[in-house]
């Protein structure tokens, strides 16, 4: 997966925060996955992967449907970046 950019996460976060909260952490695993799969199309190819994108986060969320960007004080929307952040903190973990 590309190099993980600020709109990256915040994107991701407001694409969570229109999904049911038990379906959230899967979801979130699912767009990383995609993510990694559009990369490795992006290096084998020389091209962005038609339906997944370029290899980034914000790619792998285009066309989903997302909440507007609430502020930070707004604890669901909090606690959706916060579950970004900690996939990205294992996944980097695992490597």
């Amino acid at each position: 997966m590309r190099a993980i950019l600020h709109v990256d996460i915040v994107t991701l976060g407001r694409v969570l925060l229109a999904i049911d909260g038990d379906k959230r952490k899967g979801f979130c695993d699912h767009i990383f996955d995609q993510a990694h799969a559009a990369d490795k199309y992006r290096k084998k190819f020389g091209k962005a992967h038609a339906r997944l994108g370029a290899g980034c986060l914000a790619s792998a969320c285009s066309g989903l449907p997302r909440k507007a960007e609430p502020f930070l004080s707004d604890l669901e929307y909090a606690s959706c970046l916060r579950l970004v952040l900690d996939r990205i903190l294992q996944r980097k973990c695992v490597r």
